[in-house]
């Protein structure tokens, strides 16, 4: 069973104790991911590496240790985020979402520390990288990868797990422009939502994020840089959510991402992202296959625009036995009204018609979700990476799917906090 068909049986286990009655259930950058509004400079290759000037490193200048760090190219550092989401219903479960599918529950979401030294693609001369990251909280139960602190079940363990998200070794050779070769477990190319919250615009998850594509994967890709705009990724892995286990045997997924910087001057980027192979768990002969496509562009100064979009077909994977499809689009606006306030606007349409990716309705369904990103210490160097997200979020369905299968849609309200350190 897939991590996200868990999340969506937990979720529907949990109505069903309240409620009784539910139905079924990166161009190369070696900078973090800002989440100060959209950052126009994801997906990034170097995946949420943080900045060399964490407050883990000033400890470590403090101890001694920072200056060897750094002479060596080493960032030790982190975040936390924590939050709260409330159902208009007054119900316990936010239905179909991901992360936060539990309301009026305060909750530590994540607890990240990391280990990493980047690969400058700069220097054309041969290096060594890599990143490991271990994260602590709520969301850590819902991304384990097969035999890698994994859990039979999901729900089978305490709320906050760890669980590590990242680890893989980097190496770069200068050939051509730079090849670099990654090794080892990563976040997933796909998709323009990730697991790091600072990477994001908004608190909650898209249906995309959480229903249409992998969470991690563990394998090895290269990274060639074929000119100054044009960037190609290529590699295989042990498939979605597989880690030092691999639920159907030695069978592999092909991925690949081609990115094209089409204008620099207005951060004008389209990512086109594809993976293919077997995935279900026992299975070798039917193959599931997604296609991901990212589109972003800076409008004016402080407007940026992005849309993603998914298509996925496997065989034999409806309801029925039949061959399945699931897709879907979401649009982002974000604008910056200064150093301390940006305003997050998405809406998505998502369809899983064949019941293949487990969400629990064959109908389409939307979402609308408004948000802030306040900054109220962008100023103080100590506390600038403090991050306040509010947001308001309304979901609706074809079928009534909200409240226990009776209502066809749903009023939610967040907010989380996060803090880089």
């Amino acid at each position: 069973m897939s991590h996200r068909k868990g999340a969506a049986l937990l979720a529907a286990s949990a109505l069903l104790a309240c409620a009784g009655l539910v139905r079924a259930a990166e161009p190369q950058a070696a900078e973090a991911a800002s989440v100060s509004g959209l950052s126009l400079d994801r997906p990034v290759h170097l995946a949420d590496t943080g900045p060399a000037d964490t407050s883990l490193m000033g400890v470590a200048d403090k101890l001694g240790v920072g200056k060897p760090l750094n002479d060596f190219g080493l960032v030790i550092g982190g975040y936390v985020e924590g939050s709260v989401s409330y159902n208009f219903r007054n119900t316990k479960v936010n239905t179909g979402h991901v992360f936060d599918f539990e309301a009026q529950d305060p909750t530590l979401n994540q607890a990240v520390v990391y280990i990493d030294k980047a690969i400058d693609f700069k220097k054309k001369e041969f290096q060594i990288g890599g990143h490991v990251e271990m994260m602590y909280g709520a969301d850590a139960r819902l991304i384990h990868a097969n035999g890698v602190m994994d859990r039979p079940t999901l729900g089978s363990g305490p709320n906050n797990q760890f669980d590590p998200t990242q680890f893989y070794l980097d190496v770069f050779l200068p050939v051509g422009n730079g090849l670099n070769i990654r090794a080892g477990k990563f976040v997933t190319l796909l998709g323009q939502e990730v697991i790091n919250p600072t990477g994001n615009a908004l608190y909650s998850h898209s249906y995309l994020f959480g229903f249409a594509i992998p969470f991690t994967q563990t394998g090895v890709y290269g990274t060639y840089a074929v000119t100054d705009a044009v960037t190609i990724d290529l590699g295989a892995s042990r498939g979605w959510e597989q880690g030092f286990k691999d639920n159907n045997g030695d069978a592999i997924d092909i991925f690949g991402r081609v990115s094209w910087l089409i204008n620099e001057k207005s951060a004008t980027k389209l990512l086109v992202t594809g993976i293919g192979g077997p995935e279900r768990a026992g299975n070798t002969d039917d193959y599931r296959y997604v296609l991901d496509v990212i589109f972003t562009t800076k409008l004016s100064d402080q407007l940026a625009l992005t849309i993603n979009g998914d298509w996925g077909y496997e065989d034999g994977a409806a309801l029925d036995g039949s061959s399945a499809q699931w897709y879907g689009v979401a649009g982002y606006l974000a604008y910056s009204f200064n150093d301390n306030l940006a305003l997050n606007v998405r809406g998505e349409w998502f369809e899983d018609p064949d019941g293949a990716r487990g969400l629990g309705t064959l109908g389409s369904v939307y979402e609308v979700t408004v948000g802030l990103d306040i900054k109220p210490l962008a100023s103080n160097k100590n506390f600038a990476s403090l991050h306040i997200r509010p947001e308001i979020r309304w979901d609706y369905a074809n079928d009534p799917f909200f409240a226990g299968g009776s209502k066809h849609d749903q009023w939610t309200a967040a907010v989380d906090a996060v803090f880089g350190f």
